[in-house]
């Protein structure tokens, strides 16, 4: 993925993590509330769990801290990870204080895997399970073999549950507010996120559409060209060598049939560069630039490699200068345009610029932006357009090489 790309994933995915921490600590400080408030009541008995809300909510302080000075996606997902099996432990610890398997611990790590199922890959998130899994475990068993002592969830000898104050404020916040709090929020935070998602793809199947119906018109103009070159020029040139013929001018014909055998090689340069099959990316950008030059006077500086890239790399790569500098020809009033080619680690990067009077921003209409993007963005790169009046036009892009075999 790109740099770009990963910049967007790495900031969705760092939303979503601080709105989680977010609720949690909201959760988290209510619980601390009702304890310092529950325990202030005369005679209300004090007990260890109480201290869990206020443990749980000091945890997430360094963890969150971390989480945002994160700057890869890699980084936060292990420290995001990290930081749910450090929760999976402590809920281990709560539900040894509640009674162990005797009431409904298992459903306190049910958020965490959630979580870590959905926000991380897919070893961290089986870790994190696992450690959901292995802590309910050990509980169980341990208090089973009578390593660890059986508590009674809250209330006192002698005291049904439910007349036993402690049993029932702790049933009806953490059983009850608690779960279906985080559960809401869980439920939202999803629903929000595959709705971005849905709309994202509306939005790209939409400039498909739009793409298509260019494509479709552009084809159609594209036909409408060589046709009118076949009859305007191919055509005429025929018709005058088999006129010289009739006349005998021998010498005339084969001039004629001269400037109509290289205006037919033109045209094909133009569909398909031989020079891109043959010697790579490199010669069919210096050809491009020398017969942009030759053509219409305007320089065109070129600084590419020699290195062979994958056929689609090369073909998308110079589909994108050829459209660059087409428009810088056309539209911009250049006095130079320029043209760099590089490989930036598994990257080919290219740059046209020119001098131009430059282009509104957004730059659309047209096949030519759209065009661009889409050759580019099929392989997987990005496109970038930089322009203001006055200042000319840069077309950058990226396109991954993927370690494809260039020979292939």
């Amino acid at each position: 993925m790109s740099g770009e790309g990963s910049s967007r994933e790495l900031a969705e995915v760092r939303a979503i993590v601080d709105r989680t921490f977010l609720v949690r600590r909201i959760t988290l400080a209510v619980f601390c509330a009702v304890a310092l408030v529950v325990l202030g009541v005369p005679g209300f008995p004090f007990n260890p769990v109480f201290a869990v809300p206020f443990a749980w909510l000091l945890l997430t302080l360094p963890f969150h801290g971390l989480l945002r000075r994160q700057r890869t996606l890699r980084a936060l997902q292990n420290v995001h990870a990290a930081f749910l099996a450090a929760e999976a432990l402590l809920v281990s610890y709560l539900v040894h204080r509640l009674g162990g398997v005797e009431w409904i611990g298992v459903v306190f790590y049910l958020f965490t895997v959630v979580y870590a199922n959905f926000f991380l890959p897919r070893w961290a998130a089986y870790a994190v399970t696992g450690v959901a899994v292995g802590g309910y475990a050990a509980v169980a068993f341990l208090q089973y073999l009578g390593v660890l002592p059986h508590i009674p969830f809250l209330s006192r000898p002698g005291t049904p549950p439910h007349r036993d104050p402690a049993y029932v404020v702790a049933t009806v916040l953490v059983g009850g507010v608690g779960f279906y709090a985080v559960l809401a929020f869980t439920a939202r935070a999803f629903a929000g996120l595959y709705a971005r998602q849905a709309e994202a793809l509306r939005a790209r199947e939409r400039a498909l559409a739009r793409l298509s119906a260019e494509l479709l018109s552009a084809g159609e103009a594209e036909r409408r060209r060589i046709a009118r070159h076949l009859h305007d020029e191919l055509g005429q040139e025929l018709a005058a060598a088999r006129w010289a013929i009739a006349a005998g001018d021998r010498d005339g014909a084969e001039r004629i049939l001269a400037r109509a055998v290289e205006a037919m090689r033109t045209l094909a340069r133009e569909l398909r560069p031989p020079l891109l099959d043959e010697l790579g990316l490199g010669p069919a950008l210096r050809a491009l630039g020398e017969r942009v030059s030759r053509a219409t006077g305007l320089p065109v500086d070129v600084d590419v490699p020699e290195d062979r890239f994958p056929p689609e790399v090369e073909v998308a790569a110079f589909r994108v200068v050829q459209e660059a500098v087409e428009n810088a020809r056309r539209h911009s009033g250049a006095r130079r345009v320029t043209i760099r080619i590089g490989r930036v680690g598994e990257n080919l990067v290219g740059e046209v610029a020119d001098d131009g009077r430059g282009v509104p921003a957004p730059a659309g209409g047209g096949l030519g932006l759209p065009g661009m993007e889409e050759w580019v963005r099929s392989l997987g790169g990005e496109l970038v357009l930089r322009s203001a009046p006055g200042r000319g036009t840069t077309v950058r892009f990226t396109i991954p090489i993927h370690g494809a075999d260039p020979d292939r």
